[in-house]
């Protein structure tokens, strides 16, 4: 599967609306609700815990060069903030 990376948490609300947790949003950064980030544990299209600028970056390369070396042909997007460019 395609894997999409985000490099912080405010990043990836649309996403999480997107990807059935839509009516668990209000829960969002409350105790027992859903993450504020991004989360393998939360969601299987979640494929990285993002938390900081710019580690979108180095994960998505080695998300790519995992694909590579499996021969897979899936693509790597990898969502950076402005602070990822400072």
């Amino acid at each position: 599967a395609d894997k999409l990376i985000f490099d912080v948490g405010h990043q990836c609300y649309p996403h999480k609306i997107l990807t059935e947790r839509r009516d668990q949003m209000r829960t969002l950064r409350q105790p027992g609700g859903l993450s504020g980030f991004t989360k393998r544990a939360e969601s299987e299209y979640d494929p990285f815990g993002a938390a900081h600028a710019s580690t979108s970056i180095s994960a998505g390369h080695g998300f790519a060069k995992a694909r590579d070396l499996q021969g897979g042909d899936t693509h790597v997007v990898c969502v950076i903030g402005d602070g990822s460019m400072s």
